[in-house]
């Protein structure tokens, strides 16, 4: 399971590499799509701005109003 990942990661590395994403970065954004999949919480915690930019958006919390039936 985990060497079909690793796989699927080095079909997608030479598009990346053209944009200058490391190897390391992308597995980083690949990581923290997983986690946000499974319902966690991502937040990279970088100064790196491209990286920064890769991160899974935050859970959306719903209001009170958006739990109301109609």
């Amino acid at each position: 399971m985990g060497s079909r990942r690793t796989k699927k990661l080095a079909a997608k590395f030479p598009n990346q590499a053209v944009e200058k994403t490391s190897m390391g970065d992308a597995n980083i954004v690949v990581l923290g799509w997983y986690y946000h999949q499974k319902g966690i919480d991502v937040e990279f915690l970088t100064d790196d701005n491209g990286l920064k930019s890769q991160e899974p958006p935050p859970p959306t919390i719903p209001t009170r109003r958006s739990n109301r039936r109609k």
